[in-house]
């Protein structure tokens, strides 16, 4: 009988194992195998929506809120998805200000991923959502009736359910006055109720 081939395993998985398990040293082997993740640490936060600290140790807390169960992609998404604060963050005295590091990083996180050889539909849904992670702070809802029909259209995107998952460890792991976890739960309801209409 002929023996079972193993299928190699490429980058990208490798660096999947150490995000789901994360035993110890994990940060500091996937910043030595993606060196762009290098610029987080010491790219200040605003203390009142970030009291958690600096980039690096907010989208490590990002990282751990991810289920050990959860899809790859969320842990892409989690890992990547301030990947472009550092070049974005602006420092005038007290104000801490990142406007626009969603797009920068959604072009980072391209780039990385595409030299990671991550396969198209994946590379394709966790850029997406690191582009639209901070789409909760523009829209102002107060309650999910009040959504319009284009954001109900956004809502029904397959892609949501992955941007749904980033707010909520993205919230988890923001210290501060953010008001994220009651975002993620208004639209975690709007989300239902668009799946179910």
């Amino acid at each position: 009988m002929a023996a079972i081939e193993e299928q190699p395993v490429n980058r990208y998985q490798k660096i999947e194992e150490e995000l789901r398990h994360r035993n110890a040293g994990w940060w500091d082997r996937i910043v030595k195998t993606i060196p762009e993740l290098a610029a987080l640490s010491n790219t200040p936060q605003s203390n009142q929506y970030h009291a958690e600290g600096d980039v690096a140790v907010h989208t490590r807390l990002a990282v751990e809120a991810c289920t050990n169960d959860c899809e790859p992609d969320l842990l892409w998404a989690a890992l990547l998805h301030d990947v472009g604060k550092p070049l974005m963050t602006k420092v005038d005295g007290d104000n801490i200000t990142s406007h626009g590091h969603e797009t920068a990083g959604a072009e980072i996180a391209e780039k990385i991923l595409e030299q990671l050889e991550m396969p198209a539909k994946h590379r394709e849904r966790i850029v997406w959502a690191v582009r639209h992670h901070t789409f909760h702070f523009s829209w102002n809802l107060t309650s999910p009736e009040d959504a319009s029909r284009r954001q109900r259209r956004f809502i029904a995107d397959p892609r949501f359910p992955l941007l749904l998952e980033l707010l909520r460890v993205d919230s988890a792991a923001s210290s501060g006055s953010s008001g994220k976890m009651k975002a993620y739960g208004l639209y975690r309801r709007l989300w239902e109720m668009v799946r179910n209409s």
